[in-house]
């Protein structure tokens, strides 16, 4: 029953007469909508909240994702100078190795090791193994070390112009791998702090953006190749 038959139910029961009747019936008309013009609005605004609400979590978490695709790029463009020195440094030994041969037949056992390991290092440096490559690089530095070394035995071999040479660019190329080497594990340690952080390794996550590899290794690859010639 609405309000309009509780209303004839009054009148039948003489406690409202024709004009109060009418009245009230107004009033209420009045209230009904009034409230009906109060609620239209209110869903709007609510609407519209949510729609803001929705984009601002969009804004947010594209915000949040290219920071993580800046840091990601930066990371990659540190390891592309470590690639760019230590194929510097990759290309040089061949000739290295053919120079020290000409003027030390008898060191036959180093020279294969350093070929070998100069092989494994161009390698491992195509398929971005980052640890294993730290590894090689400071094996081949202890090799070439131990070449330097003996070329002391070979006075022509010490005093050839193109062994000299080789000798400064070879050290050049250590010693610009060191700078980029702690170029990349600076851009790596601060990638490896974001995607680890709340709300962003959600982000991560879902985004795929994986932990990277430092580029380590024992701390007499850190310093500069010593000739001592």
């Amino acid at each position: 029953m609405n309000y309009e038959d509780k209303i004839e139910a009054l009148k039948a029961q003489q406690v409202l007469d024709d004009a109060q009747a009418k009245q009230l019936s107004g009033m209420l008309d009045d209230t009904q909508d009034f409230f009906e013009e109060v609620e239209e609005p209110s869903k709007s605004t609510m609407k519209y909240w949510l729609i803001a609400l929705a984009l601002v979590m969009v804004l947010w978490f594209g915000y949040l994702y290219n920071g993580l695709v800046s840091k990601q790029e930066h990371t990659d463009a540190a390891w592309s100078q470590v690639e760019s020195t230590m194929q510097r440094k990759l290309d040089l030994l061949p000739n290295l190795v053919k120079v020290v041969k000409a003027y030390a037949k008898h060191e036959k056992e180093l020279l294969t090791e350093i070929t070998s390991l100069r092989s494994n290092a161009h390698t491992t440096l195509a398929s971005k193994d980052v640890a294993k490559l730290a590894t090689l690089n400071t094996k081949l530095n202890a090799s070439v070390i131990k070449l330097f070394a003996v070329a002391e035995n070979y006075p022509d071999l010490k005093s050839s112009e193109q062994f000299l040479q080789l000798q400064a660019q070879i050290e050049g190329s250590e010693n610009r791998i060191n700078i980029t080497r702690m170029q990349f594990n600076e851009a790596v340690g601060v990638y490896n702090k974001a995607i680890r952080k709340i709300p962003q390794k959600i982000i991560a996550s879902m985004g795929g953006f994986e932990k990277r590899a430092y580029f380590k290794a024992e701390d007499k690859a850190h310093k500069k190749l010593e000739i001592g010639l």
